[in-house]
């Protein structure tokens, strides 16, 4: 399989989707493939969000979805090819990142104890700790 580089708005959307299944799905933690597959899922957002192609971490939140560059001037090509602005589906939510760590904050607090052996075995890349530890920082949640 091929490996891309999302867009900032791909990357939003990715994490915020991640983030409600995480986190409005309280069946997955009820048994331990579903505790695997929420482990997984988490795993997955927080590679995203500290993927540096995601441009989530970047200061401007528009301009930087790839623009696609036409070498040929006509006014019809430029017309035909034309770029429409990409839409935010999700405008109420300014940070993904910050809103992945506060629902799963949100997660663990509604079940004490049952989240620590999970995000043990999820993280155990120590790139993906580290970068799940300052998204918790960053967010200000402890878990």
């Amino acid at each position: 399989l091929q490996q891309f580089s999302p867009t900032r708005l791909e990357a939003k959307t990715q994490v915020v989707g991640l983030t409600k299944l995480l986190c409005e799905t309280p069946a997955l933690l009820s048994d331990p493939n579903g505790q695997q597959i929420w482990g997984q899922a988490l795993a997955c957002a927080v590679k995203i969000v500290c993927s540096p192609e995601s441009h989530l971490n970047s200061l401007s939140a528009e301009g930087n979805d790839d623009d696609v560059e036409i070498g040929y001037d006509a006014t019809f090509s430029l017309l035909h090819f034309a770029t429409r602005p990409s839409r935010d589906p999700f405008p109420e939510i300014a940070d993904a990142s910050t809103s992945l760590i506060q629902g799963v904050g949100l997660v663990s607090s509604s079940s004490p104890g049952q989240l620590t052996p999970i995000l043990a075995q999820c993280l155990q890349d120590p790139k993906l700790r580290s970068g799940f530890d300052t998204l918790c920082q960053k967010a200000g949640v402890q878990l």
